[in-house]
């Protein structure tokens, strides 16, 4: 289904689209499953509820090493795809590391609206800065940069949740400013008005927290994803970081940095 033809531009559509640029993108996905079934193997999570829904869930993986910090991380898939579960191949490599990693799930898009996984989003974390007092790194990659944006700019006391405090945070490949997706086919699902998207784009959004913010994008990603860091880059000077290539990556393994993004973060 696309939207009404007074929204939808194909050329738009495409350069949102990572799966039309990456040719064996289903091999990439499959090994997200693969790898996280033998991350879970070797290092079983213990999951918890940051709510009462069937989706506000978390693995937590620790590791043997003293933790240094506590990373949550929020996948991507357009807030219409994907749990938690096929994105535990991140956590060995943090766990070595000394982190304690912290994978949410939300509810999908279109049974709940964007700003309804926001509000399970901030409800996650804070819950885990209660759980997990000390430094705390929130990352997301694609859809879950855009989460982990709007969590870098909330008030928690205006949302009715405990302050949280930020060591720093990271957006893989983000979507910043939501409205060019009004063009593409996630608007039937996303259904967001002018207005709604300019209020859910962190680009239009001030920081709340001073805390630094890394803007990274995979260097062969398309022109859009690039143009998307450099508006978060641009208006969140002083907070976000100048734009970083990743290079040699794309839209599915990029990811695979959060590591040496994190670790830039303890320095």
């Amino acid at each position: 289904m696309t939207p009404p033809p007074d929204l939808f531009n194909a050329a738009i559509n495409d350069d949102y689209m990572p799966s039309r640029r990456v040719l064996d993108w289903k091999e990439q996905v499959d090994s997200w499953t693969r790898d996280s079934a033998a991350a879970r193997e070797a290092y079983p999570p213990l999951e918890l509820a940051y709510g009462e829904g069937e989706h506000e869930r978390l693995d937590v993986f620790e590791g043997v090493a003293e933790t240094r910090a506590t990373l949550l991380f929020i996948h991507g898939g357009y807030w219409q795809a994907f749990y938690k579960d096929t994105f535990s191949y991140l956590a060995p490599p943090l766990l070595d590391a000394g982190f304690r990693v912290a994978v949410m799930s939300y509810d999908l898009n279109p049974a709940v609206t964007l700003a309804q996984i926001v509000a399970q989003a901030r409800q996650a974390t804070a819950f885990v800065a209660t759980q997990f007092p000390g430094p705390l790194i929130v990352a997301g990659h694609s859809a879950g940069a855009h989460l982990a944006a709007m969590l870098h700019a909330t008030d928690w006391a205006a949302e009715g949740l405990p302050e949280v405090e930020l060591t720093g945070s990271i957006g893989i490949s983000g979507l910043y400013d939501l409205g060019p997706l009004r063009h593409t086919e996630l608007q039937p699902g996303l259904q967001l008005s002018e207005a709604e998207a300019r209020a859910l784009s962190p680009a239009f959004l001030s920081p709340t927290s001073a805390a630094p913010f890394i803007v990274a994008v995979g260097g062969e990603e398309s022109q859009s994803f690039l143009w998307q860091s450099q508006q978060l880059a641009g208006a969140w000077a002083g907070v976000a970081s100048p734009v970083q290539l990743l290079p040699g990556r794309h839209h599915f393994n990029a990811p695979d940095e959060v590591l040496g993004l994190a670790l830039g973060l303890l320095r």
